[in-house]
């Protein structure tokens, strides 16, 4: 590929941001229940002052039906759509042996699901604006790799405007979810390509492994059981943590590698930094929901916020490093 060509990588990158824009100024209309669920359908944890907390909603009730749909029907969900503030929905839930049925009426987002809303578009936003503004200083092979990355992996933080269609709904998740992974999967390969001078396409089969099953469950709705529920959970945990903790150990072999001199030169003392900032949140996040999906680890919702610092230190990594590489040549 032609890293001097911009025009391909700009119209995509502006397709993204567009239609994050368009997701953000979608955020006033989120109605929020305020619960989080395991795989399981068991409430793992209920939001203080959230619309579940007020129609008695605890944590360790297992769900049965929402407004009158089986949790197991995933058709009938994906047909219902969203919910509207104000809108009251029947929530059957299974407690201490007994079922019991409670009346929660969707409202605005508490503070807290609000402020994690918005700081997910910045670091979204940050993913595709820091790498880009590297490529368009420096157009290297190297660079165009981390900025075509930083805008695929971006859609695990955007999202964009709701659709009302089923169908839209579907394409929409489906080329979100394939772009998500082929993102995590072309940071790698950017960081063995850097850091090793040599990726690997072998590399991108876990992400698309996973990527087409998630897909299959988006356009096909099987059942949602618990097994199928626990399969999701688990190859997405795994495979996450693989292109993570791969991504990591990555970047610090290419730091214990290097003499003082190219550490310096190269970045690779900002590479380090925002790699261990930036994944090792995450990675505890996901083995834990692998491990023990029913327990919540404390500020666990706030872990995703730490990968702001990989556009940031990384964009000025790799920039710093063809400059090393531009005078070494001269």
């Amino acid at each position: 590929m032609d890293a001097s060509n911009k025009t391909p990588l700009l119209v995509f990158a502006a397709i993204v941001a567009i239609y994050g824009v368009f997701g953000w100024l979608d955020v006033a209309n989120y109605a929020q229940g305020g619960w989080n669920t395991a795989p399981d359908n068991t409430v793992t944890e209920v939001l203080a002052g959230s619309p579940a907390e007020a129609g008695g909603l605890q944590a360790g009730d297992k769900l049965i039906s929402l407004g009158g749909i089986a949790m197991s029907d995933a058709k009938a969900q994906a047909e219902r759509g969203r919910p509207e503030v104000g809108e009251t929905w029947e929530f059957v839930v299974e407690r201490d042996g007994a079922t019991v049925s409670l009346d929660v009426t969707f409202g605005k987002m508490v503070p807290r699901r609000a402020f994690l809303a918005h700081a997910g578009f910045l670091v979204g936003f940050c993913l595709i604006i820091f790498p880009l503004r590297a490529y368009m200083q420096k157009q290297t092979e190297s660079i165009h790799a981390l900025a075509l990355a930083g805008i695929m992996f971006s859609l695990a933080f955007l999202s964009g405007p709701y659709f009302a269609d089923l169908t839209l709904r579907q394409i929409d998740s489906a080329i979100g979810v394939l772009l998500i992974w082929l993102g995590i999967a072309t940071l790698l390969n950017f960081l063995l390509t850097h850091l090793r001078s040599g990726g690997n396409r072998l590399l991108y089969v876990p992400g698309v492994v996973v990527g087409l099953f998630i897909v299959w469950r988006i356009l096909a709705t099987p059942e949602a059981t618990p097994a199928l529920n626990n399969l999701n959970n688990i190859l997405v945990g795994v495979g996450a943590a693989f292109y993570l903790i791969a991504s990591l150990v990555t970047v610090y072999r290419g730091y214990s590698g290097a003499t003082a001199s190219e550490r310096e030169s190269r970045g690779l003392q900002l590479m380090l930094i925002g790699a261990v900032i930036g994944f090792l949140p995450p990675i505890v996040s996901v083995i834990a929901n692998v491990i023990a999906p029913t327990t919540v680890l404390p500020g666990q919702a706030f872990y995703f916020l730490s990968f702001i610092a990989i556009p940031i230190t990384w964009s000025m990594a790799v920039l710093k490093g063809s400059d090393a590489s531009a005078e070494s040549s001269d």
